[in-house]
């Protein structure tokens, strides 16, 4: 309905519905007339700008009144303008000049069209850009109240140079001068613009500017990152959480306490935002849990609650309840008994109501209201029966650090979801609890307690109920006077009006001068949780932390962590001065290949690395070889490494070919460029050690020696690599290098090789070389006869050789596993098995992981290769219940590990599976993993729908380790030729609907499926209310149709749109996106006459300003009797859900025809109200039950949650 957007990136906080836009996008889809068509009006007056909420007399307050401009602006002889549209004159914000752009007949759209501008953007310079804050306003000139306002921030460039609003107020309500928008033919529209100062954050650094540091948003953690500030400005909380017991071996991801201890430890001594992973991997969070923003305070009691059970039987137990735990007292005083009721509950933090309450005062005073208990509502006395009492609640204790919640957020029945109340609340920055004669506490509470309260903190909410961010403004308690705002990352200073005042939301009053009315719009940001701490309680609370508080290990571990920081920002800062060099060495390439590095000959990320300086000589870089390795700079041959056009990387030529040891190293040639996450290149070689003596270390210290020169190579000779292969254990391993002739044939290479491996001078050998690997597995033999150089062999080639004749090795001391404890060597859970690297790269299987017991032995070198290309191990979960509402893998069942080939079919992975968990294989359905939503994917795999695993591992082109799968009733082809059929049945006796998967043949009709149902339905019954999701699929029996009492029906958007027949076929019906209701069929309707009437009954509320009625809960059907009374029928309601007569006295029963309203007097005939026929079907007309709001969704429910709406557990 908004058409499309130009500029997408928009940081408006408004609902999509009136999101902002770029005029500019609507370019293409409306003419526009000439030149003569855009017209100006006469210029009006231009409002002084506001104080934007700074002190008068600071001395930011010209800056703040420069950045901010206001501008009415009235179009007179409104009705006439012709003009497609229209721009207002230029007015000033920020020292740039801003114009209105307004569409009088709509841009494209039957409502007005309002936009901001940046005026004269032809004329700015290329590169121009102004990050600004705007509001326009429709006047309404009779009531101001009803003016229309928008807001939205917008990032203004010469490219997005107008942003807006096409929809903004309707044309037909515009016009009607009743309406108030037009007055005297004359329309108002108002402009305020705030620009944002030109601040350079990329260079903020919150430790120089502030003394503090922030911590770094995951995604959307900003709730925690605000409650976590807040409590570190809490010394005696932060002191305590130092206090809990941790060791030197802890890992921080596992450990709430150590976790916690190293952010509050950093955040006393980085130089930088602290990252909070180590924390949300100790919650047992994962990525997509980064991701889904939750309520601070939810997290605030869930955090404390896992802190005060850590803290049990430690010399810090009770600190949580000492500091946060209070306690009042609810009561019940019979009036005109003496009769009276106490109950004492504790409490670690307060909600506190917002809704029609001016400031913190009147919201205390409503907490502690009390209420009136009589008519229906009676209290019943134990001693005295039914008795009209008072109900209310008042406080025994307060705790010294006092937190309270702010109900922002609430129902709105009118828009069917949760809205944020953004009324203007006021709280004090010093809270009096003893007010009024201590009117909020009990006699018992404790009189010598002075309850005066400073406001520590103000942690705030800027957005919307869907959604937003979360920051914190804090007055550390060592100062009075400087409050801070942490937002993530950055800390800055601010005025206590900013932190205080500025958070009491509501709505920015504007006066603008003469007649103008006044105008308003309202805050997206406001308080949301206060903290105050007890004035007397300062003292204990602000309680020195020094060094001696945190554990010598933690501040060890923390001191090396950033000397190691500093060192490599030290060497980033400094990299332009030096050279890296990775020398790989014969040890590397035994210690890897065959462990895990396969093909070619290293990973040049496991090997010494050295930095030396530019300026310094390739004879100063032999020397330090020297003395790490011990071998001699006249020994050693450095060969630089070479990718080849087929993939591999080898050794290719010594650098001293090209190179002397007087060259300096900045004129050596960097070969490989910075690696991730680096900056710098690197020199990557091979060190030949060229010598017969024994080498060894030198001693350090020791003066190096100055000899020159290299082992120089002939031009014939070449360096080769060999590796061995063993069948019998299907082990690779290196065995050495050899420098050989390129006439030498493979006779003359055998001896050499069955010395290497000490193999008798008979031993016959297969020797292949290794070409290539990447895009396919290439081993071709080395024919005798032919030299090496017509083989096409050189420096840095790979021989592998094997017996030609091996022995067969021993079957795999694999069994048959089944989930039990004698198969534990062999099936392991993930989170204990050894990590197996990422997806996608070839690495051995840890031993604790199921083999692929049933193929044949890998009896030659590129039968082994292939294997070693294609084997993945493959993470096998559980597939959770209602996936689509699922967590992330880190929350579901733990995985089996099993080792696989990626070229196995469909086949060979289920039957392999189905051996591992002791499943019949055609009873197992797979379901891809999603790499990037960390979910199974929604559809599961169809029977020998996917060729091999390695397609089932590739989810839009990112490779993953994942499969989950499910154990069926029946195999899987007989599954998939039946029609799965979700149905809510919906019984008299149930509050709650019970979720049947009825499983039939696609043939099947509406009456099989009843059958189906009332046999689940009455299998259910002895163990109690049927679990919700049905349980597994059961195949409908064969038993001939018989006479029942139910019924089937579509229900969408709370309206009942049909009701099936037995006859209808259920591979019509569509339960993805109707929910299918079954019920029971009452005896009323059963019993019916001629001149009784079935109707459709709905749960409505009105919409009085746009006239609408909204339909919400569950719909149900009734049976009008033929003189019914609107009295009989309000009974009957009132029975079949359960009403109190209170409830049912909120309700008003109307007849709805077409949206009309009627409402129903009680001595009303009701059937006489409808229409004898439906000519449209019986939604057209209907029962409505008039709700005064909505309290919920329906009497039946149904677990509905999304993820987003998954409450906070901390797992660790």
């Amino acid at each position: 309905g908004q058409g499309q957007r130009k500029a997408s990136a928009s940081r408006t906080s408004l609902p999509s519905s009136i999101r902002a836009e770029s005029m500019t996008a609507q370019a293409e889809a409306i003419e526009v007339a000439a030149e003569t068509d855009m017209v100006v009006t006469p210029v009006a007056n231009v409002t002084e700008p506001d104080d934007m909420d700074v002190d008068k007399g600071d001395s930011g307050a010209d800056t703040e009144e420069a950045l901010t401009g206001e501008y009415t602006w009235t179009i007179e002889n409104f009705s006439k303008v012709k003009q497609l549209k229209l721009y207002s004159p230029v007015f000033q914000s920020g020292q740039y000049n801003w114009r209105i752009l307004l569409f009088p007949g709509g841009n494209n759209v039957q409502q007005l069209s309002v936009y901001l501008d940046v005026a004269d953007s032809v004329t700015l310079p290329q590169g121009w850009s102004r990050q600004a804050h705007f509001s326009l306003t429709v006047q309404n000139q009779k009531d101001p109240q009803k003016s229309v306002v928008k807001d939205a921030d917008h990032h203004f460039t010469l490219r997005a140079c107008d942003w807006g609003f096409r929809e903004f107020v309707q044309l037909h309500e515009m016009r009607d001068p009743r309406t108030g928008f037009l007055a005297d033919d004359k329309l108002v529209i108002s402009a305020r613009v705030r620009v944002e100062p030109q601040v350079n954050w990329w260079n903020w650094d919150s430790k120089k500017e502030t003394g503090y540091v922030g911590l770094k948003n995951q995604g959307a953690t900003c709730y925690m990152n605000s409650l976590l500030q807040t409590l570190t400005h809490i010394p005696y909380f932060r002191k305590a959480v130092y206090h809990m017991h941790t060791t030197d071996g802890e890992d921080p991801e596992s450990s709430i306490p150590l976790a916690l201890q190293r952010i509050f430890y950093k955040l006393q001594h980085s130089d930088s935002s602290v990252s909070t992973k180590q924390l949300t991997k100790s919650f047992g969070w994962d990525t997509y849990d980064t991701f889904m923003q939750h309520d601070v305070q939810e997290l605030n009691r869930v955090l404390v609650e896992k802190l005060e059970e850590k803290m049990k039987g430690t010399s810090v137990e009770g600190t949580m309840e000492h500091l946060f735990r209070g306690k009042f007292t609810n009561y019940v005083t019979c009036i005109n008994v003496d009769d009276k009721s106490t109950r004492d509950e504790e409490y670690y933090d307060l909600q506190m109501p917002v809704k029609g309450c001016k400031d913190l005062y009147a919201s205390l005073d409503e907490y502690v209201k009390e209420e009136l208990l009589d008519g229906e509502n009676q209290y019943h006395s134990d001693q005295f029966g039914k008795q009209d009492a008072k109900k209310g609640v008042l406080f025994k204790s307060l705790p010294p650090v006092l937190e309270l919640h702010l109900r922002r957020f609430e129902y709105d029945f009118a828009s069917d979801q949760m809205a944020k109340i953004n009324e203007r609340f006021e709280f004090p920055t010093v809270l009096d609890m003893d007010r009024d004669n201590r009117k909020y506490f009990t006699d018992e509470a404790d009189a010598n307690v002075r309850n005066l309260y400073r406001l520590h903190s103000v942690l705030v909410h800027s957005g919307g109920p869907n959604g937003g961010h979360y920051y914190a403004y804090i007055r550390p308690l060592g100062d009075d006077t400087q409050w801070y705002r942490f937002d993530d990352e950055r800390v800055t200073k601010v005025k206590e009006k900013e932190a205080v005042e500025g958070q009491f939301g509501g709505l920015e009053h504007h006066q603008h001068p003469g007649h103008t009315p006044q105008w308003k719009y309202p805050k997206i940001s406001s308080a949301y949780m206060l903290v105050y701490v007890r004035e007397a309680a300062i003292a204990e609370i602000n309680i020195e932390v020094t060094a001696d508080d945190v554990a010598a290990h933690l501040r060890h571990a923390l001191e090396v962590e950033q000397e190691d920081k500093a060192k490599k920002k030290k060497e980033r800062m400094e990299a332009h001065l030096y050279t890296v060099v990775r020398i790989a060495t014969k040890k590397d390439l035994k210690d890897q290949i065959g462990s895990d590095r396969f093909f070619d000959l290293v990973n040049h990320e496991n090997v010494t690395s050295l930095r030396i300086k530019k300026e310094h000589t390739l004879l100063q870089l032999k020397q330090e070889i020297w003395r790490i390795t011990g071998v001699l700079p006249k020994e050693q041959r450095l060969w630089m490494w070479a990718r080849r056009q087929n993939h591999t990387f080898r050794p290719d030529r010594p650098l001293q070919v090209d190179y002397d040891d007087h060259v300096a190293m900045m004129d050596c040639k960097e070969d490989h460029p910075p690696p991730a996450g680096q900056i710098q290149a690197q020199l990557r070689l091979y060190l030949e050690a060229v010598t017969t003596r024994e080498i060894t270390i030198p001693a350090e210290g020791a003066e190096p020696p100055d000899e020159e020169g290299y082992p120089v190579m002939g031009q014939t000779e070449l360096l080769l690599f060999f590796k061995w292969y063993e069948p019998a254990g299907e082990q690779l391993s290196f065995v050495g290098t050899h420098v050989a002739l390129s006439q030498h044939t493979l006779e003359e290479l055998l001896p050499v090789l069955r010395e290497m491996k000490g193999l008798p001078a008979d031993a016959e050998l297969s020797v292949y070389e290794e070409v290539e690997f990447e895009t396919s597995v290439r081993f071709e033999p080395i024919p005798s006869g032919k030299c090496l150089k017509d083989c096409e062999l050189q420096s840095g080639d790979i021989i592998v050789f094997q017996l030609a004749r091996p022995m067969l090795p021993p079957p795999p001391a694999v069994p048959d596993v089944a989930m039990t404890a004698a198969a534990t060597t062999d099936v392991v859970m993930a989170d204990d098995a050894v990590a197996a690297g990422k997806p996608g790269t070839v690495v051995p299987p840890p031993s604790s992981v199921v083999l692929e017991s049933d193929r044949d032995p890998l009896l030659s070198i590129p039968q082994f290769f292939e294997h070693v290309k294609n084997r993945v191990i493959v993470h096998v979960h559980k597939l959770p219940p209602q996936q689509h509402h699922g967590q992330g893998v880190r929350e579901k069942e733990r995985a089996l590990q099993i080792a696989m080939d990626k070229r196995w079919s469909y086949d060979q992975v289920t039957a392999r599976l189905g051996r591992a968990l002791n499943v019949r294989a055609d009873h197992l359905r797979l379901t891809m993993h999603n790499a990037y939503s960390d979910l199974p994917k929604p559809q599961p795999i169809k029977y020998r729908g996917v060729d091999t695993l390695e397609q089932m591992l590739v989810s839009f082109q990112k490779q993953t380790d994942q499969l989950f799968y499910e154990a069926l009733d029946i195999p899987l082809p007989e599954y998939e030729s039946k029609k799965s059929l979700k149905v809510a049945w919906h019984s008299a006796s149930s509050e709650e609907a019970a979720v049947y998967n009825l499983l039939l043949d696609k043939d099947s009709n509406v009456g099989r499926a009843l059958d189906e149902l009332a046999r689940l339905h009455a299998a259910a019954q002895p163990a109690g209310t049927p679990t919700a999701g049905g349980g597994g699929a059961v195949t409908a029996p064969a038993h001939p149709l018989e006479s029942r009492r139910m019924r089937m029906m579509e229900v969408f958007n709370h309206r009942i749109y049909k009701i099936f027949n037995d006859s209808d076929d259920i591979d019509t019906i569509n339960d993805q996106y109707w929910t299918i209701r079954a019920e029971e069929v009452p005896e009323e309707e059963i019993a019916a006459g001629p001149e009784d009437k079935v109707v459709h009954v709905r749960h409505f509320y009105r919409d009085q300003r746009m006239n609408m009625t909204h339909n919400f809960g569950d719909p149900f059907l009734l049976q009008l009797g033929a003189e019914e009374t609107t009295v009989s029928v309000r009974k009957r309601i009132q029975s079949k859900l359960s009403l109190s007569d209170e409830e049912l006295a909120k309700w008003k029963f109307a007849v709805i025809s077409f949206g009309r309203v009627e409402y129903l007097e009680d001595d009303e005939v009701v059937k006489q109200r409808f229409r004898k026929h439906d000519n449209y079907g019986n939604w057209d007309d209907y029962l409505g039950l008039e709700h005064a709001q909505v309290p919920g969704s329906g009497r039946k429910k149904q677990g509905r949650g999304g993820y987003g709406d998954k409450p906070i557990k901390i797992h660790g």
